[in-house]
């Protein structure tokens, strides 16, 4: 019996996983930080989605945000990168440094 077919439909199979796992990234904030929010949408290479914690506080707990806008960056749910708000409740990583971190994940899946 043949078997390279399987072998490399496997192989096709495992690098497309590998490189199209569930990279996200979640935005956290609160209607009170409103003038604060971060635009994530131009983000590649991910899902992006926001949080309200005033609405979602077992969310806040279970990823233990305190300062907003927070923004964290999750690969198949495990939490990969955290970017945080200083004191002034500003956020000063740019997209750049937040899309860097995101090609990071997708990269060390190569390595």
């Amino acid at each position: 019996m043949n078997y390279l077919p399987y072998i490399i439909l496997g192989l096709f199979f495992f690098f497309v996983g590998s490189c199209f796992s569930q990279v996200s990234v979640v935005h956290f904030n609160s209607e009170w930080n409103e003038e604060n929010n971060y635009d994530i949408s131009t983000l590649k290479d991910c899902e992006t989605s926001a949080v309200v914690i005033c609405h979602n506080v077992e969310l806040q707990e279970k990823h233990s945000i305190l300062s907003v806008p927070t923004v964290i960056i999750f690969d198949n749910g495990v939490e990969i990168t955290r970017f945080q708000a200083n004191i002034m409740m500003k956020l000063e990583a740019t997209n750049k440094e937040i899309q860097n971190a995101i090609n990071k994940v997708h990269l060390a899946k190569f390595e």
